[in-house]
Parts: structure tokens; sequence; C-alpha cells
């Protein structure tokens, strides 16, 4: 179907309930709550139309049938009213002379001359009307192959997709829009989620949530595919996968279709999850929305037959599990702490997000390895020379004016 073809249908359901003649309520009173409803076009946009425009569509019916409900072309189709023939003339010539010179240099060069001040038309226009004259550039394509990892926990897949807009509590205590981002993670063999969720931040803490809550829940993968952005290149995230064993793999700059089984995933978060909840039952907090979406991933994505691999991706991991590297205890102070440099005050403090911690006094001095849980940095631990010194504590001033301090009988070895 053409898409003449498929905007005329579309009119069509637009004014098929018009059609009734049983209908006890006036015809304009139907027009009416026809236009008040939010219709989704054929091309996936949404948009509302006049009563006006639906009364219009409803006599061509009546007179022409569904013909009549298709688009009249214009009389000045591929015709530019803008482009006199001195510009065109312009252009012309200006694209044989230099076929490389970008659109926006020549139209820079024009805004510039007199001769054009009051005959300029739009850029828009200059850029339309070039891709008409412009000899098309063979690109050669980027050769590509399917390819699929050999059994669960081979490969795992990880993005960042844009949510939608929800109320936020910001630094002053007032609730605004904010945009939410979904991080998730796949399995490249059985296209499982292992783990996804909804954050106000597009940040480090949020991607290395998401990241261990997939481990422990999935065990730990062979290779991690990420594309190119900030956070896939934190040097912390890094440590830490290096630690489990795992090797990062990033795609090609600007290449999104090599990273194809998450991206047809947010595909269908877009279509089957976001969508029509927002249209119908959108949330009014994070954990609301979060709330919804562990269900739908596991009523409607993992325990629901994938066309792919003709099976659920939980039947299909749970086949090569027994493959799959788990999170052995003790692991997490080991490896998903931070770690960071400081150096000590004579007085034995140092600074630490935007705080003063205190520790021992014969670090005097000394440039000291914080170690920390991301997620509660209140109390680093804190070594030297592979030497430990325990916690660091919140600097306490009265405490310290009342109580003297022990004597410290530890020292750094030399």
């Amino acid at each position: 179907m053409s898409s003449e073809e498929g905007m005329a249908m579309f009119r069509y359901t637009v004014i098929s309930p018009l059609l009734c003649g049983d209908d006890e309520r006036s015809l304009k009173r139907r027009m009416h709550e026809q236009a008040a409803r939010i219709w989704t076009l054929p091309d996936g946009r949404c948009r509302q139309f006049s009563w006006g425009t639906i009364e219009d569509w409803l006599y061509k019916y009546r007179s022409f049938g569904v013909n009549g409900l298709t688009s009249d072309p214009r009389c000045d189709n591929g015709k530019f009213r803008q482009m006199n023939d001195e510009v065109s003339e312009f252009v012309d010539n200006y694209i044989k002379e230099h076929p490389r010179i970008r659109t926006s240099i020549m139209i820079g060069q024009m805004k510039n001359n007199v001769k054009f001040s009051e005959v300029m038309p739009s850029d828009s226009t200059v850029y339309r009307y070039v891709r008409t004259i412009r000899p098309a550039q063979d690109t050669p394509q980027k050769e590509r192959r399917a390819f699929e990892a050999p059994f669960s926990g081979s490969l795992w897949q990880t993005d960042v997709l844009y949510g939608p807009y929800l109320p936020m509590l910001n630094d002053r205590g007032k609730w605004v829009k904010h945009q939410t981002f979904l991080i998730a993670v796949i399995d490249d063999h059985s296209r499982l989620l292992c783990h996804g969720e909804f954050y106000f931040k597009q940040d480090v803490l949020s991607y290395l949530s998401c990241l261990r809550q997939a481990l422990y829940k999935y065990g730990i993968p062979e290779r991690l595919y990420c594309d190119n952005g900030q956070i896939f290149h934190s040097d912390q995230v890094k440590r830490i996968m290096a630690g489990l064993g795992t090797s990062v793999i990033h795609c090609p700059l600007s290449d999104g279709a090599a990273k194809g089984k998450i991206e047809r995933f947010f595909r269908n978060v877009r279509d089957s999850f976001l969508n029509p909840l927002m249209e119908f039952e959108k949330p009014k907090k994070l954990e609301e929305l979060n709330r919804k979406f562990r269900i739908w991933c596991h009523e409607s994505y993992n325990l629901k037959e994938h066309s792919a691999i003709d099976c659920t991706p939980m039947k299909r991991w749970i086949a090569t599990s027994h493959k799959v590297r788990l999170m052995s205890s003790g692991i997490e102070s080991e490896v998903f702490n931070f770690k960071e440099t400081r150096k000590v005050r004579k007085d034995g403090t140092f600074s630490f997000k935007t705080k003063i911690h205190e520790t021992s006094s014969v670090l005097a001095g000394k440039t000291v390895v914080l170690s920390y849980d991301p997620f509660l940095p209140e109390q680093p631990h804190v070594s030297y020379e592979n030497q430990n010194f325990g916690k660091a504590h919140l600097l306490n001033k009265d405490f310290n004016n009342t109580v003297p301090r022990k004597t410290i009988e530890r020292k750094v070895e030399k």
C-alpha cells in the first residue's frame, strides 16, 4: 500500500463513525468528539485534527468515495517559488565549480553578497534545491554479518535509551520535569534482559548500579559490548570489569547498527511499553515507571517467545547457563569499590566528597589511597603502600577538643 493509499485509509478510519445514520447524537457533536481525540498517523506521528478538517473529509468521501480522501497534488509541486532565476543560476554554477564544498559554506557566501540581500531564500529552500541538482555520492556500504554469541554469558550488550520526562525533586526542594534514561543490559545469545532500569542521570553511578544488578542476577560475562559514550569509557568501570575478568569492547564511532540486538530491544520497549504507557497510564514518579517496567520485562519480554530464537529468552538462557561464571562471596569489597588518592594534611585530615575526614596522624604529609563504595562513600578505607589503616571518619572538631587523642604506636613501615 502506497503512502497516499495509507493516508486515505487513515482518513476513512477517522470519519467512519460519522457514517452511521442511527446515532441519536448530532453530526456536529460527533465531529467535535473525533476532533478531540489524538490520532496516530501511518508514519507513527501523533496529532489532532479540527472538526472542520474532518467535515471536509466526510463530504469528500460522500462525493468521491475513498479516492476523494487522497491528497490533491500541489500545482507547484517540484518547483521552488522562493528561488528566482538569478539565485538558481548562481547555485547551479557554484555546485558545478565546487562540487565538494558544503552547502552551508555556499549559503554563508550568498548571505554576505549584497546582490542577494533582498531575494535570499530560506536556508531550507536552498538545501532542498541543492539536493535536486547535486550528484548523489555513492558511499560504499559497510559490510555487516549477522552474528550471535555461542552460549549464555559469552557476550552482553549495553546501551542507554532516552525516556520520558517525569517530576524530580531538585536541590532546592522543588518538583521539576526531568528526562529519564533507561540503561539496559541484554545477553547476546539468549536476548535475555539481564537488567534494565530508568534513572534521572546518565552518569557512571547509574550505569554501575544497573551493571552490578545484572552481574548478581545472571553472572559474569566474558565480554561486554557497548558504544563510545562517556560512561562506557569510565576508568572505574574498566577497572571493575578487568577485576572480574570481563573484556570491554566498544563498537566503531557513529555505528549504532553494530549493536543491533539491543537497538531492536529498545525499539520494542518504545513501541510495546513506553508509547502505550504514556498514552493511557502515564506514571507520576520514577519508582512507578520502574515498577511497571519490571512487570513488562518479566511478563512481556523475558517469558515471551522471541521471534528470532523461536523460544523465550529465559528458556534459551537456561539451556547454556551452566557455562556462566557466578559472582563469588566477598568479591564486592574487592572489585566494586572505587579508588582515589588524597594527600593527608599535617593534622591528619583530608578532603573527600566536599567533606573533611580524619585518619591516623602518622600519615601526615603522605599520599594515601582511598577505597570506598560509590553508593556509600561516607567512610572510605585508607591504605598506604599496601598497609591498611582502617576507615576514615568525618572530622568532629568538638569531639577532638574534649577528648585527647590516644598515643598511636603504629608506624608506617619504610
